[in-house]
């Protein structure tokens, strides 16, 4: 009954809110070109307002469930890639995007014993994100507000898990231009720069729905060779992520966030200190972090 209420509300959503309409138009087009028929671009951006309508109304839903519910709901695949991670002792960055429904990744973890907890940035309503944290809280999972790096490495000392979603464009974070979907883009290297600086490894993971349930895929860790250049190794595990998070929306395309102005960062518009900071190999690992 929820998703069936939340797909309505999206419908309809789509209906009326047509700045957002306009925005999952743009970027499709923008990613896929003429390749994209008007008739499918119409499907699919239909598509990505149900899902997030169906989404905000399984949050109310997922509260009520038990552990042993959540794992009938889930069909994990590629645990093996999350263990392989963790038996070298230090911790996995658990890699995804907002896509799907993103937030029953963590409980399915919690759920299977996993430890740990998702990187979080204030929300702009503090009612949503209270509503958020307590969700994650009562279903074991840690929230970290962004730029605790003294608290993300402890937790990846004790082996556990952090999940991070570095899929949108936040310019107040260091970041480079790497290639996505077709485009340069702006993107944070946080998850980088962690991984480097405490030889956690990046682990994709990406939710998908299946009728009624949901498919949660777990990637094999990253193996993106070091150069010896510290900087060129941030630029080039971050695009190697990129590409991971990319392929699952070409394939997926109604489960991500199209309304996001995921381009909206332009060379141009970042400052030329940060940027030849970041390039010499002289920023902080704290900074990026944030």
């Amino acid at each position: 009954m929820a998703q069936a209420v939340g797909s309505f509300c999206g419908y309809a959503a789509y209906g009326v809110l047509h700045r957002y309409r306009g925005l999952i138009w743009e970027h499709l087009s923008l990613a896929f070109g003429p390749s994209l028929s008007r008739k499918v671009r119409y499907r699919i951006s239909r598509a990505v307002s149900a899902n997030v309508g169906r989404m905000v109304m399984e949050w109310f839903v997922f509260d009520r469930l038990s552990p042993r519910q959540l794992q009938r709901l889930v069909d994990i695949q590629g645990l093996a890639h999350l263990k392989q991670a963790l038996e070298k002792g230090r911790g996995a960055i658990v890699l995804s995007g907002h896509f799907g429904n993103w937030e029953l990744m963590p409980m399915a973890a919690a759920a299977l014993g996993f430890q740990g907890g998702v990187l979080a940035r204030p929300l702009r309503r503090a009612e949503y994100e209270r509503f958020l944290w307590l969700l994650r809280t009562r279903k074991g999972v840690r929230t970290i507000d962004r730029g605790s790096l003294k608290e993300i490495a402890q937790l990846l000392q004790k082996n556990q898990i952090i999940g991070m979603m570095p899929d949108q464009d936040v310019d107040s974070l260091e970041g480079v231009f790497v290639d996505f979907l077709g485009q340069s883009t702006y993107t944070p290297v946080g998850p980088a720069a962690l991984s480097l600086m405490t030889g956690a490894s990046i682990v994709p993971c990406f939710i998908t729905r299946i009728g009624r349930r949901f498919r949660m895929v777990i990637e094999e860790p990253l193996a993106v060779p070091r150069s010896g250049d510290r900087a060129q190794d941030v630029v080039n595990l971050t695009q190697a992520w990129s590409r991971v998070v990319e392929s699952y929306i070409r394939c997926y395309p109604d489960h991500w966030m199209w309304m996001h102005r995921r381009w909206k960062t332009r060379p141009e518009q970042i400052d030329d200190k940060r940027t030849s900071r970041l390039h010499r190999g002289t920023t902080t690992d704290a900074s990026v972090i944030r």
